[in-house]
């Protein structure tokens, strides 16, 4: 993966599936409709081993997440639900595992090909697939 760092506004999304891994994992119909229509933007940095992801909605929210590598931490989703994260390298991507209060893990693999990030989804056997353009 290039080096995780930029910022990319969503531009394409399987946004069926996506939904109903949203909805395995608990989020209301009411947020899922309001994700719906959103095309948020994602901004990476990094300091030394520190990784820092903030995701900007288009209502004006935000929520930044700072993680190293291999160990766990705590994070709170933009739409409330508490979770276990653990990020990983896997050659050129960067793998997120979020697991959920309800027991579920969604797996998060991200890789930056040239200006685009895609990002693949899975839960289970649910898979999704999004497409954020660089800015």
């Amino acid at each position: 993966m290039a080096e995780l760092s930029g910022k990319f506004q969503l531009s394409d999304a399987d946004e069926d599936n996506f939904d109903k891994i949203m909805e395995a994992v608990g989020v209301s119909e009411e947020k899922r409709v309001r994700g719906r229509s959103m095309r948020p933007t994602i901004q990476y940095s990094r300091n030394g081993d520190d990784y820092t992801m903030t995701y900007i909605t288009g209502d004006g929210r935000e929520l930044a997440h700072t993680f190293q590598l291999g160990v766990e931490l705590d994070e709170t989703t933009m739409d409330g639900r508490k979770v276990l994260s653990t990020y990983k390298r896997d050659g050129k991507n960067m793998i997120q595992h979020e697991k959920q209060e309800n027991g579920l893990v969604i797996v998060y693999e991200r890789e930056i090909t040239g200006d685009e990030l895609h990002v693949q989804i899975s839960c289970g056997d649910l898979k999704a697939h999004r497409v954020f353009k660089k800015l």
